[in-house]
């Protein structure tokens, strides 16, 4: 719906409890008087209606008419009978008000964010003049799924769903011209920002790295995510005169080239809707999950889109607020109650996926915050089996205790429990390698989730790669490595080496020592970095030949002066 049009009709849908002041287009009326999702096939007006207590705010009563019939055909029926006390209570909460449904962990929080909008659709609110933020574009399609399966796909598709920078990009497209933004911008991903970045910093650092332009990059998104321009005096808070130049000129180039990066979706967003109200005077919904996520501009385009109405709900938990180093800002929570004074809350308390005893040892670290906003989880189900701690003295042991355990597990239910009912959480990725070593000594199959094996690892397939070549100097695998790290030795010199070696019939590693003697033209660059490589591997077998002597471990460090930025620095059994 296009809200700077004129041609509207209004429409009142009233019920017992709310009274809703809507306006469709008048080619949206057919879809408001359809069947797809008529009041009787969401919240029938006839079946239980909640009655709510206006002076009510916080923890509201719920009223319902137990002698009202029961239609056990309706999905949407089913789904409010499976809602609990509190759930309802935030789903059927009234029109035209501000609430914050705090929930913790299990406790049903998407369910009661989609049952929201369905009773709002029964409300007669129309799709279009709803919008849902999530914070990945996984969790919208999924929403996006679970409503079109309760109202059809053809009124699920006219919410306004999705991230906050997807629906920024909608209105940015639509709407742009208002503030002079130019037809057809590109947005820049990472990869882009950090190319335009780079450019940026050889004009002011000629000196400078990858690093300083990754950290370049990640404090202009963080002083963007606070709604800190280049020409801000505060931004020298968080910055240096010197980034300011930088965040100038980064946006100087981002211009030049007609592209907008992720935080300028929603900055560019934020002026079109702070003087263009109109765009948004449709929205009569807003409805926020994850809030504990959102920064400063976001919560600011979460009052924009609601300007006309300030009809609001946001799910959050404070407690899970991991993303402070994205400037996210679980104070919103605060700032919101601050802004707006009748803001209700109700928390949803029923944990419906953990163990009693999981859930209090939670609550037990939790608790020790003595700033977090207050508020319980109770377990749905039995209090389970107690959490074991177990203090292990080093990885290897922890690693080795870990499979043992699984072991006895899998004999003691006479083989019921397979290897796959198993999971092992870290908290790096790094932390995975003895515990990959031990899982496959004892022979259990087993399979990373959202990374690669071990050995399947680009940085370790590239080292097995090194110690293949310490080795054997023939190994065809040289040539994977002559160049990792990078050291200047492309493609066009690696092709004058193979030649060389093919010509002389002579293999690559003696065509590799010619040119560092001079007897292959090579500029002096790419014979000190040919030098470096063939330093490595030859100090390598030299450790090597030393722990074949020992008859213990071959150690292979490889550092700064290698090239390799310190990253990598392994100890690995003798390769022979």
């Amino acid at each position: 719906m296009d809200p700077l049009r004129h041609n509207a009709s209004s429409q009142s849908v009233k019920d017992t409890s709310f009274e809703v002041e809507d306006v469709y287009e008048d080619d949206e009326l057919t879809l408001q008087q359809s069947n797809s999702f008529a009041q009787a096939d969401v919240f029938p007006l006839q079946e239980q209606r909640p009655t709510v207590s206006p002076s009510s705010r916080d923890d509201t009563k719920v009223a319902v008419d137990q002698k009202a019939p029961h239609r056990s055909s309706s999905p949407t029926h089913r789904l409010r009978l499976s809602l609990n006390e509190r759930q309802l209570r935030a789903v059927t909460f009234p029109l035209q008000s501000q609430l914050q449904i705090l929930a913790g962990p299990g406790t049903g929080k998407t369910k009661t964010l989609i049952s929201r909008v369905i009773f709002l659709l029964s409300q007669g609110v129309h799709p279009s003049n709803i919008i849902v933020t999530t914070f990945t574009v996984k969790a919208a399609n999924e929403m996006r799924e679970r409503i079109a399966a309760m109202v059809g796909p053809s009124v699920a598709s006219r919410l306004v769903l999705g991230t906050f920078h997807s629906i920024a990009r909608r209105y940015l497209i639509k709407y742009g011209y208002l503030i002079g933004l130019p037809t057809g911008f590109q947005i820049a991903d990472e990869t882009d920002a950090l190319h335009f970045i780079q450019s940026v910093m050889k004009e002011v650092d000629p000196e400078s790295d990858k690093n300083d332009c990754r950290h370049a990059r990640n404090a202009i998104s963080n002083m963007k995510s606070r709604a800190i321009q280049p020409s801000s005096l505060s931004a020298l808070e968080y910055t240096t005169q010197e980034m300011m130049q930088v965040y100038s000129l980064y946006q100087d180039k981002l211009a030049e080239a007609n592209f907008l990066d992720f935080d300028d979706l929603l900055l560019k967003c934020m002026e079109l809707l702070r003087t263009n109200s109109l765009v948004v005077s449709n929205i009569q919904a807003v409805l926020v999950d994850e809030f504990q996520d959102t920064n400063v501009v976001q919560y600011q385009l979460m009052k924009l889109f609601a300007a006309r109405r300030s009809n609001i709900t946001i799910v959050g938990d404070p407690d899970q607020s991991i993303y402070a180093f994205r400037a996210a800002e679980s104070t919103n929570l605060l700032r919101m109650r601050q802004d707006f004074q009748d803001t209700s809350v109700v928390s949803l308390e029923e944990n419906y996926r953990s163990s009693g005893h999981i859930l209090n040892a939670a609550l037990a670290v939790i608790q020790q915050d003595t700033e977090r906003i207050q508020k319980t989880v109770l377990a749905n189900h039995d209090e389970g089996h107690m959490p074991v701690f177990f203090p292990a003295r080093n990885p290897y042991i922890e690693a080795r205790h870990i499979v043992k355990e699984i072991q006895r597990l899998i004999d003691f239910s006479c083989g019921m429990f397979k290897p796959h009912d198993f999971a092992i959480l870290v908290r790096s990725a790094r932390l995975t390698r003895p515990i990959e070593s031990e899982l496959t000594k004892a022979g259990i199959d087993y399979r990373i989730v959202g990374g690669f094996r071990f050995w399947e690892r680009e940085e370790i397939k590239l080292l097995v790669n090194y110690l293949v070549v310490v080795k054997s100097r023939r190994s065809p695998a040289l040539l994977d490595i002559i160049n990792s790290p990078r050291r200047g030795i492309g493609s066009v010199m690696q092709a004058a080496l193979l030649n060389h070696a093919n010509a002389y019939q002579v293999p690559i590693w003696d065509a590799i020592q010619r040119a560092i003697d001079g007897q292959v033209r090579v500029n002096a660059k790419v014979r000190a970095s040919l030098k470096q490589f063939v330093d490595i591997i030859t100090e390598a077998e030299k450790l090597r030949s030393s722990s074949e002597r020992s008859g213990g471990y071959m150690g292979c460090s490889m550092g700064k002066r290698d090239g390799f930025e310190g990253a990598y620095s392994i100890f690995l059994c003798n390769s022979t």
